[in-house]
């Protein structure tokens, strides 16, 4: 996707996100975690549209402080930084590919579903391997179950734009992954807005 088309979809399928309000933005409101502290005070004036690059720079580990409602509605902030300033994003394109990929402790459900969906008859009227996909996901560690408690809140929309990022990461700066990380995580969980 070229970057113009990815910044519109980033736009479009996140732009009526309400904001989480003060109190939402970080996931500890006591005073005492002064980082925590401090990304709210520096978000909270803005909208994920406008929040300054500056902030963004200074905040690179502001994903890991927000709660629910404030990663969802300031994530594209980040995807939007990571593709139009890559190399100036300095590690937040790393940090965004890890926070979106599922926890390797899905290898192990996802290789035994394919496993079981292979052996058995693809063509099970009435079987939904999506439903049966997300279910054992939840019934994984905690880590693995704070992931899919995360990402399920995303609308199908703003589910393909993290796909459409992770995409553009991997064709765009795919040599910079030695591991191929944006593929890993489109293959352990995107895929499914594709």
């Amino acid at each position: 996707m070229h970057l113009t088309a990815l910044l519109a979809l980033f736009d479009e399928s996140f732009g009526h996100e309400p904001h989480p309000g003060e109190a939402h933005i970080v996931h500890n409101n006591s005073g005492y975690d002064l980082e925590a502290v401090g990304i709210r005070e520096a978000f909270k004036a803005h909208t994920w549209q406008t929040l300054p690059v500056e902030v963004l720079l200074y905040e690179q580990s502001a994903l890991g402080f927000l709660s629910k409602a404030g990663f969802k509605y300031y994530l594209p902030a980040y995807l939007r930084l990571a593709v139009q300033q890559y190399e100036a994003a300095d590690m937040i394109p790393d940090n965004l590919v890890l926070a979106l990929t599922l926890p390797t402790e899905a290898d192990i459900v996802l290789s035994a579903l394919d496993i079981r969906r292979y052996d058995m008859d693809m063509d099970m009227p009435g079987v939904d391997w999506n439903d049966i996909l997300q279910s054992r996901l939840r019934n994984l560690n905690q880590d693995t179950h704070d992931f899919i408690d995360r990402y399920r809140q995303f609308s199908p929309a703003q589910g393909l734009a993290i796909y459409q990022f992770l995409a553009f990461m991997r064709d765009e700066h795919g040599p910079d992954f030695l591991r191929k990380e944006p593929e890993i995580a489109i293959e352990r969980y995107w895929f499914q807005f594709a």
